[in-house]
């Protein structure tokens, strides 16, 4: 498809969500006391639109922390089974690069044969991907996306892109078929002149002049397989705590747990977020725990990121959004870990 721009003015930018709002239910960053966080968004909601990369993902629009699998009533010599009502279409508003390069990670995993996950494909297709460029200079100093390969205005997977430009106004790019489904609302926006799009393009050129790999994905996946027995890791965990933040803020972080919940003859199957930071996470029911310290917990945690996914995807299951080095409560910061293992010879 080629891509087609338009241009929204400052003052209608509201307007435009709120036309949104009316088609589909729509996940953007929201400010709540003063923490600026992805939410639903009612009609006529205000929305962050220059805000850093928001507190937390927007990975609970599509892997949502609790979520019905579905229904079933028992009885005597009977069970029935209810699926829950399919997704309503929906919009995630306002992604940031690493965020839109998170949701290419969760594609990869919940899409995967030969069992993919139907609740989350049914959810996704039904989903619109918006993302917002900014310049490099305007992402947290805990954002090391650039070091992972990602620049600020990369569009990624995205369906629509939305960049402001010098003069507030917001030039929106076009890129899939899929932005057809709000083709209602696109085709109310004036086209962007060659003007605009010329300094689009100056954005996205300098916001790429920052883009390194200093985090090699190749060269990480051999190191860690060097490292695997190394008592560097008795180093990582015992600063860690265990305590799970990291993957529960992070972005493509998709361990879960399922559970089975009952009143009487009614009950449901629930898929819950779980972490492999947690004790629990790999104890057996015989009472034996293959991870009974931290630090081999902390060492799958790192593998997973920057080995195992990108073996298994060639992705690396880090996008360096930085909201882990953000919420440690015991200060960790992942780049130093990488930076660690690059070192090794």
């Amino acid at each position: 498809m080629t891509t087609k721009y338009k241009i929204i003015a400052a003052d209608t930018m509201a307007e435009f969500i709120t036309g949104l709002a009316r088609q589909r239910k729509v996940f953007a960053p929201v400010e709540k006391e003063g923490v600026t966080k992805f939410d639903w968004v009612s009609e006529g909601q205000a929305v962050s639109l220059d805000c850093p990369i928001p507190h937390g993902s927007a990975k609970q629009a599509l892997l949502p922390r609790t979520e019905v699998l579905f229904y079933f009533k028992t009885g005597q010599n009977t069970e029935k089974v209810i699926p829950p009502k399919p997704p309503e279409p929906q919009a995630i508003f306002g992604l940031h690069a690493a965020d839109i390069a998170a949701v290419r990670v969760l594609d990869a995993v919940f899409s995967a044969k030969p069992s993919p996950d139907g609740p989350y494909i049914d959810r996704r297709t039904k989903t619109l991907i918006i993302g917002m460029g900014r310049a490099f200079e305007e992402n947290p100093d805990t954002c090391f996306s650039h070091l992972m390969g990602i620049g600020s205005m990369d569009v990624g997977i995205a369906d629509i892109f939305i960049t402001r430009l010098a003069d507030g106004r917001f030039i929106v790019e076009v890129l899939t078929e899929k932005a057809d489904e709000i083709s209602s609302l696109l085709e109310k926006l004036p086209d962007a002149d060659k003007k605009d799009i010329a300094e689009l393009e100056t954005l996205r050129k300098a916001a790429a002049g920052h883009v390194t790999n200093e985090f090699d994905p190749v060269a990480l996946a051999k190191k860690l397989e060097e490292l695997f027995d190394s008592d560097f890791w008795d180093k990582i965990g015992q600063v860690c705590v265990g305590c799970g933040a990291c993957a529960y803020m992070c972005p493509t972080c998709h361990c879960f747990d399922i559970t089975e919940e009952t009143r009487g003859r009614l009950g449901a199957r629930v898929r819950n977020w779980d972490t492999c930071q947690f004790s629990q996470f790999t104890k057996h029911a015989s009472g034996h725990n293959p991870r009974d310290k931290q630090s081999p917990r902390a060492r799958q945690r790192i593998m997973h990121k920057f080995n195992y996914g990108y073996k298994n995807f060639e992705i690396p299951f880090c996008t360096g959004c930085g909201r882990c080095i953000e919420n440690c409560p015991a200060h960790s910061d992942v780049r130093e870990i990488l930076r660690k293992i690059n070192e090794n010879e």
